[in-house]
């Protein structure tokens, strides 16, 4: 099978466990090339990494004939435009969450990519792991009984740097995008896209919510979602069943420690999925569905699927208070 070969827009942190490891790791991807706004950061990259080509600037690397895919490892606010014009030049693209700023810019690069006849994928990898296959899987199987509540989080400290764009609102930052997505994204996997928002509590600094509550009805399924940019790192879901309870730690990265420990009424079970890691299952099925033609896991709207998501968050009332205020409380 012909390499799936890979061009890096973006030095960024997330790069080397995102795309550089993965490529590494597996068959039939290979990372040949890196262009970023500064030349010289670029280089450097590729000297750590082992990447053969640098570019000297990004309409350099979209014109290369020896790119299939590129990933795109820029501040969201980016995202839109590189998008189209890789898509403008032929390739599949790869793009860091959150796919875009709101849901008109990532349906917008949804159908230019059907148009074009390329694959526009989003780097949301978490649902990818096994431990998450584990996870479906038990929810299927009804041994948690009617499930009544889940609760989902995801925190960690993002420094309040300068130039860190989670910072900035108008660079698409804030912890909903950045971290709240993933235990959305992982109750949408589970319980589809018909939800309603009932509270919201946020707390906002330097115009971008730094922590984040929202309690969430998907039916008569009460879901609460939770997110920090302030708090140590914490990730984790629970899901409360009638006849049992599965609480997962670290659904988000499990490559660096996860626990599933499933209760039911005559049983308890306590164990640890391995396998890849998530970036790694999540280049494997991109190359499978690139050069095997294998179906993708997710659905090709799922990037607009989770900014309407996000979107519908931002519009209740609780989001708009918080902003006004600084801050807010669930009633």
């Amino acid at each position: 099978m012909e390499a799936v070969r890979i061009g890096l827009i973006g030095a960024a942190r997330v790069a080397p466990y995102a795309i550089v490891d993965p490529a590494r790791s597996v068959p039939g991807a290979r990372l040949t090339a890196i262009a970023a706004r500064d030349l010289d950061r670029a280089s450097a990259f590729a000297a750590r990494h082992g990447i053969a080509t640098v570019h000297r600037d990004y309409e350099a690397l979209m014109a290369d004939p020896a790119i299939d895919l590129i990933y795109l490892a820029t501040p969201p606010s980016a995202h839109a435009d590189l998008a189209h014009r890789a898509i403008g030049a032929g390739k599949h693209i790869l793009v860091e969450k959150p796919f875009a700023i709101d849901a008109a810019e990532a349906a917008a690069i949804l159908d230019h990519a059907r148009a074009r006849g390329v694959h526009a994928f989003e780097a949301m990898h978490a649902p990818h792991h096994a431990l998450f296959g584990d996870v479906r899987a038990i929810v299927a199987s009804g041994v948690l009984g009617r499930i009544r509540r889940i609760e989902a989080r995801f925190s960690t400290i993002i420094a309040d740097d300068p130039g860190e764009f989670r910072w900035h609102a108008a660079l698409g930052g804030g912890g909903l995008m950045d971290l709240g997505v993933y235990p959305l994204a992982l109750c949408r996997r589970l319980l589809g896209e018909d939800f309603t928002v009932d509270a919201i509590a946020a707390e906002f600094r330097g115009g971008v919510d730094a922590r984040l509550l929202a309690d969430l009805r998907f039916g008569d399924i009460a879901v609460r979602i939770g997110c920090s940019m302030i708090d140590p790192f914490d990730a984790g879901l629970e899901i409360g069943g009638e006849d049992g309870t599965l609480c997962v730690r670290n659904p988000v990265v499990p490559s660096l420690g996860n626990r599933l420990v499933l209760r039911t009424r005559t049983s308890c079970e306590d164990r640890e999925i391995d396998g890849p890691t998530s970036w790694t299952a999540q280049l494997a099925a991109i190359v499978a569905t690139l050069r095997g033609g294998a179906p993708y896991p997710l659905p090709a709207d799922d990037p607009l699927a989770s900014m309407r998501a996000i979107e519908r968050l931002r519009a209740h009332p609780d989001w708009g208070a918080a902003v006004n205020a600084g801050a807010t409380a669930l009633p």
